[in-house]
């Protein structure tokens, strides 16, 4: 189990009026990070048919696509959620569909059940893709600022973490572009920092370090827990040379259970969901270079044990 440090600092009055500051350190036991999926596309029938392969997910990423708003509670994708389940949900178009004060109502007719949850809230998703007409820096920095301030008062605020997500690939590889959205982080009243890590473009698979430092560094930086809410690794059969490196997926169900140690070992990783889409997608039908078919059944027993 991850401990972490807490100070404590309190103001003590005697009974003849003096005062005095005192501090002290506590040691706590950190949650141990929980392990969810996002189902191929955020619909009911997606979302019933991850339900049936693993039910009683303990986290569920679910998104709204552009130009739809935000989600009711009351049907929907949303009405799939378990009551205990963590929802980690993101939706976009702040200033065409969505307003202050429909954010507040949302807030206010989140569902009584889930009061003993915490769930996460994004708006605009790794924004630096400029995909879907994803806003630019400044409409995203003003977007958040929004946000923030629309629930500042809200008195459910307790019941959400608000989230900004990026995109490990985009920041490591154009770091001032990213920095212009990135400065969302640092904001007053931001709960944590999200990020969607991938092994895409690398010939091997990363070690843990590797894949999770640009992340962890970026969120400790501003003192907020790392989240990271799309994870995936595609199996990489063979090296650019043509060499045989990870044909069965042994290797790629190692590196699984790898992360998921390295990251339950730390006190500031809470929340970490599998993408199951594209070449993600542990029950999907793919194919190797040769055209011969394939299932990645040896990384799909490595996340039913990584989920326990």
């Amino acid at each position: 189990m991850a401990t972490r440090t807490v100070v404590l600092t309190g103001r003590v009055r005697d009974a003849a009026g003096n005062t005095t500051v005192t501090a002290t350190t506590i040691t706590v036991e950190a949650r141990s990070t929980l392990l969810g999926w996002c189902p191929p596309d955020s619909t009911v029938t997606d979302i019933q048919r991850m339900a049936a392969r693993y039910p009683q997910p303990r986290l569920m990423r679910l998104y709204s696509a552009p130009g739809k708003g935000i989600a009711p509670w009351s049907s929907g994708m949303l009405a799939e959620v378990p009551a205990q389940t963590v929802l980690h949900y993101s939706f976009k178009d702040w200033s065409r569909t969505t307003s202050p004060a429909l954010i507040r109502d949302w807030l206010s007719a989140r569902p009584a059940a889930r009061r003993g949850v915490i769930d996460l809230v994004t708006l605009d998703h790794e924004p630096e893709q400029q995909d879907s007409g994803d806003p630019t820096p400044a409409e995203h920095r003003q977007e958040w600022k929004e946000l923030l301030e629309a629930l500042a008062d809200h008195p459910r605020r307790r019941e959400v973490w608000l989230v900004p997500v990026f995109t490990e690939y985009a920041a490591t590889r154009s770091a001032s572009w990213w920095t212009d959205f990135g400065q969302v982080a640092t904001y007053p009243g931001v709960d944590a920092v999200g990020f969607d890590i991938y092994d895409t473009g690398y010939e091997r698979y990363r070690t843990p370090a590797e894949r999770n430092g640009f992340a962890l560094a970026t969120a400790r930086r501003v003192g907020r827990p790392l989240v990271i809410p799309e994870w995936g690794i595609q199996r990489k059969p063979a090296l650019k040379s043509g060499t045989t490196y990870d044909l069965d997926g042994a290797i790629c169900a190692q590196a699984m259970r790898d992360n998921m140690a390295f990251l339950r070992a730390l006190p500031d990783v809470p929340y970490v969901a599998w993408f199951y889409r594209g070449n993600c997608d542990l029950h999907a039908t793919l194919a190797y270079p040769s055209g011969q078919t394939y299932v990645r059944d040896r990384e799909r027993a490595a996340f039913v044990d990584l989920m326990r």
